[in-house]
């Protein structure tokens, strides 16, 4: 495993962090968290929706039984469009942070953003919960540039602490349609230019695709074994697989150039997708969702690909040649 730091946090973060959203079972997700701190993973991303709170209170019910809170580096999400709100994120992390049987998320993030409300009224309330002591730094997912930056010139003016975390998607494959409503991507050249100049972390969503990267047939299998499991989508409207929402001529070329470098690198282009948002040039930290141990083994290897400037301009369609 591989560590950064994030301005205000003491612990060390692993790079990669397991995304606490798909794991119903207690005694199969004991197992795959074991594992996670065998490898030598510590941050865990919750969200207030996932799973109803079932998944939140899974993770809680595990850590107590290990004795290894102090050990873990527990991320909150809540206020969810339509509980984006000043109110909803007092309330939810009240709930969130039962379910999790602890008294401080180190990291808090709201899940969406609101424009209709002033950002001023979101750093104040994240503030007092600071304050209390309920959460130690917090960020913002699927959040603009503009508003972003807004919310922190608002909290330097007034002597607030601002946000020290973007939680968008960020992919070398650049997203085409938002996998769910109301979601952002970070792979735009101003978003990366202001994490680098201003040394902000980032935390990626879908880091690696959704397995846009994978054999064109498995992508084709993820796609449509997506698009039968979710039958609440309206007809028409487009599934959150890789192709729905990944696939385009450009994206087709940097899967190309994954390929190319992936065969020089002797791994694979999903390995080389994985490896480039955590060799950006600010903290950068990928989440990963996976199912099994086996697919926490593949991701690590992109922790032994390190990637130089040129070759991460030059995956996202950079003219330099390498």
């Amino acid at each position: 495993m591989q560590y950064d730091k994030i301005k205000g946090l003491e612990k060390n973060i692993s790079k990669l962090i397991m995304g606490n959203d798909n794991q119903t079972n207690y005694d199969e997700a004991a197992k795959l968290w074991d594992h996670w701190i065998e490898v030598g993973g510590n941050a865990f991303d919750n969200a207030h929706i996932y799973g109803g709170g079932s998944m939140e209170t899974l993770l809680g019910k595990w850590h107590k039984s290990r004795n290894n809170l102090n050990d873990l580096v527990i991320i909150a999400k809540g206020a969810h469009t339509p509980n984006c709100n000043p109110k909803s994120i007092s309330i939810q992390l009240t709930e969130s942070l039962d379910r999790l049987e602890c008294d401080t998320a180190d990291i808090y993030i709201m899940h969406r953003d609101n424009l209709e409300i002033p950002v001023s009224e979101f750093i104040d309330v994240l503030n007092e919960e600071k304050q209390k002591g309920r959460i130690k730094i917090f960020g913002g997912s699927n959040w603009g540039l503009k508003r972003f930056q807004e919310a922190n010139e608002w909290a330097k003016i007034n002597n607030k602490l601002g946000f020290s975390i973007l939680n968008n998607n960020l992919a070398l494959c650049k997203m085409i349609n938002p996998l769910w409503a109301g979601c952002v991507s970070s792979n735009d050249n101003k978003i990366l230019k202001y994490l680098e100049n201003t040394n902000t972390a980032h935390l990626s969503w879908s880091s690696q695709g959704r397995g846009y990267f994978l054999p064109d047939e498995i992508t084709q299998k993820i796609e449509d074994e997506i698009t039968q499991a979710e039958t609440w989508r309206q007809p028409g409207e487009h599934s959150s697989g890789p192709l729905s929402c990944f696939d385009s001529e450009e994206n087709r070329e940097r899967k190309k150039r994954a390929i190319a470098l992936a065969l020089k690198m002797k791994t694979n282009a999903q390995n080389i997708a994985g490896a480039w948002p955590i060799n950006l040039n600010f903290p950068s930290f990928a989440l990963i969702g996976p199912r099994n141990i086996e697919e926490i083994d593949s991701s690590l290897k992109n922790l032994k690909i390190d990637l130089d400037d040129d070759q991460v301009n030059w995956l996202n369609l950079g003219d330099i040649k390498i």
